[in-house]
C-alpha cells in the first residue's frame, strides 16, 4: 500500500480513539488494530465495488453497445481489484 494512504489511515484511527474516556489509555496496539479494521473496510468496499462492476448486464441492448460495456466494466473491476490488493 502506498505510505501515504497508510499515514492517513493511521491518523484516522488515532483521531478515532480520541474519542476514548481518557481513563483507558490508548496504545499504539489499539491504534493498529482500528487502522486494521478501515483497511479491512475499504478492502471489502473495493472487492464489493468489483463484483457489482463485473455484474452489470444490459439486457436489450445491441450486442456491440453491450459488449463494450461489458469490457468497461471488467475494466472497472480489474481496477477495484487492484486498489483492493494495494489496501493490504
Amino acid at each position: 500500500m502506498n505510505a501515504q494512504i497508510g499515514m492517513e489511515i493511521n491518523e484516522r484511527a488515532r483521531r478515532a480513539l480520541t474519542r476514548v474516556p481518557p481513563s483507558v489509555k490508548v496504545t499504539d496496539e489499539m491504534v493498529a488494530d482500528v487502522a486494521d479494521a478501515l483497511r479491512g473496510a475499504v478492502r471489502a468496499a473495493y472487492q464489493n465495488a468489483a463484483v457489482i462492476a463485473t455484474s452489470r448486464t444490459h439486457e436489450g441492448a445491441p450486442l456491440e453497445e453491450s459488449r463494450a460495456r461489458r469490457s468497461e466494466a471488467q475494466d472497472l473491476a480489474h481496477a477495484y481489484e487492484k486498489l483492493a490488493n494495494e489496501s493490504r
